[in-house]
């Protein structure tokens, strides 16, 4: 174990959409937007560092709702329909920018990086990325993180076990299907805390999780070390506190890295500037405008002025300035933290979401692998694993974190306010009908027990908080609210099939096909535990 480390830890969670009705629907979009600006160029970054040598090390949680969509024959297809689409209308979009050199040295670039997608996705990985990340899991590269079958506000279900037991069970058994390795972390969706969750993980063998630093600062008798190591709590599960600070300074404040006035504007697409005509080739803008890739204009806009037109060589300068500057402050951080603690060792953690890193900043990856080339040659502190890190730590500190998140107001509020709060009764009184099921029909089988199990798939999926969260947002409310009525009607009517005994195996069917993902969940996991 290192006597100053760095964890990194990313989380990649999407909320699950899939249309086989409407091709072209612009929610899909924003799977194949993390695939084309995340996912594949993380893998090729891996690839390179691995091919130099480069000891890259970081956490990562995928949750099982994303594995089912990247493992999706039909938005696969859908996926490379898009590439080919994207690349054709880059090359239209070089000759209606003829006039403009600087504009076509940015066409270029993105057209670059679609040609590159396709070719890896189709040639390189067959269309199965999940498998190239359990490659750098099993070379000791990544460290994989359970988590909730879909992105539940636990909290919210802290007094029906029920709910927390099959969101867990049906989490591990859908990433067992994807992954070699038993995790041994537990990643919280939003790092959503609360006093007691602990008793729960233990259970089910897991060793550590994270919370947000101010869960931790703000207990009763705060750690002797901070943030910079993990705790221990009732039953043995360990807490690595994430620094907020540090995570800030990378994306979320004004003055962090992503917010550089070089680098690329990744709002100010064309998806949203074109007219209808210029985009049919991309998409049917009836279907509601979207982020197509396309983006020629550098952060200055944003603080007022004018923008002026991306330049690489600029954006990239501003990347190596970055990476270096984030190995100066962590090994500051550490070497100050290791002197307080008398050479004992610390760990700092820097959590972050996945799509940070390329979605909502074009130059995220080059940073972070900037900052893995860097660090592996600095004899100040290691690049480190959750799991190395923790060792046999006998003499951690104890405490209760406090209840805590990491969403932007630091609790609750996100999740359950004026504008999505309504949700909440209705989920939760599906969720305590779903444990009153499994306890009346434990032992059903054929058309009662598929119910069930739809039954199961949909309450899940209504758990999610992504509902709430995209009903924060006016652009994404109305899908929101449809999408979490869908899944709490059909849930309903399963629920009252029973008392008729009668249930239509068409819409059954028509259900399973639209929402097909977990196809082995078992409504039994609902069961109260005897």
């Amino acid at each position: 174990m290192p006597d100053k480390s760095l964890l990194f830890v990313f989380d990649a969670q999407m909320p699950f959409v899939r249309h086989p009705e409407t091709p072209g629907h612009a929610e899909e979009s924003r799977l194949y937007n993390a695939l084309s600006d995340t996912w594949l160029p993380l893998l090729r970054s891996c690839t390179a560092m691995e091919s130099d040598g480069i000891p890259f090390r970081f956490a990562l949680s995928v949750s099982p709702v994303l594995c089912e969509m990247l493992s999706d024959q039909l938005l696969q297809d859908r996926y490379v329909e898009y590439l080919d689409r994207s690349i054709e209308f880059g090359l239209s979009e070089l000759e209606r920018c003829a006039g403009s050199p600087e504009k076509r040295e940015v066409i270029k670039h993105h057209l670059d990086r679609f040609q590159a997608n396709r070719r890896d996705f189709v040639e390189t990985y067959d269309r199965d990325i999940l498998r190239k990340i359990d490659y750098f899991a099993l070379r000791g590269h990544i460290e994989l993180l359970a988590t909730t079958a879909t992105a539940c506000f636990i909290p919210l279900y802290a007094d029906i076990p029920e709910a927390l037991n099959a969101q867990i069970e049906t989490g591990v058994t859908t990433l067992r299907r994807y992954f070699t390795s038993a995790p041994s972390g537990f990643w919280l969706p939003a790092m959503a805390w609360f006093p007691g969750c602990e008793t729960t993980l233990k259970s089910y063998g897991f060793r550590y999780t994270f919370i947000d630093a101010h869960g931790v600062l703000l207990a009763d008798t705060p750690p002797i070390t901070g943030v910079f190591g993990p705790v221990a709590c009732e039953g043995g599960v360990s807490v690595y506190p994430a620094d907020t600070l540090l995570s800030r300074s990378v994306f979320g404040d004004a003055e962090a890295y992503a917010s550089s006035e070089a680098y690329l504007d990744t709002e100010s697409d064309i998806g949203f500037e074109l007219d209808e005509d210029q985009l049919s080739p991309l998409f049917d803008v009836r279907l509601g405008r979207r982020q197509t890739g396309f983006r020629y204009w550098n952060r200055g806009g944003e603080n007022g002025r004018e923008p002026a037109p991306y330049r690489l060589d600029q954006a990239f300068a501003q990347v190596k300035k970055h990476g270096s500057d984030f190995v100066e402050r962590v090994a500051e951080k550490l070497g100050q933290a290791s002197s307080i603690r008398e050479g004992d060792p610390v760990t700092l953690t820097c959590a972050l979401p996945l799509s940070v890193l390329g979605q909502q900043w074009e130059e995220g990856i080059a940073w972070l692998e900037t900052v893995f080339r860097a660090a592996s040659s600095d004899a100040r502190f290691a690049l480190s694993l959750p799991s190395l890190c923790l060792g046999d730590r006998s003499d951690m500190p104890h405490l209760v974190p406090l209840f805590s998140s990491w969403l932007p107001g630091g609790y609750a509020g996100d999740v359950l306010n004026s504008s999505n709060d309504w949700m909440y009764r209705y989920v939760r009184k599906a969720t305590l009908r779903m444990v009153d099921l499994a306890e009346r029909f434990p032992d059903d089988t054929g058309l009662k027990e598929r119910s069930l199990n739809m039954a199961a798939r949909e309450l899940l999926l209504a758990q999610s908080m992504d509902w709430a969260l995209m009903s924060n947002e006016n652009e994404r409310s109305e899908y929101a609210k449809r999408r979490f009525e869908d899944s709490v009607r059909a849930f309903t009517v399963v629920y009252e099939s029973l008392g008729s005994n009668f249930i239509s195996t068409e819409w059954l069917t028509t259900t399973e096909k639209r929402d097909n993902l977990f196809p082995d969940v078992n409504y039994r996991v609902f069961s109260k535990k005897k």
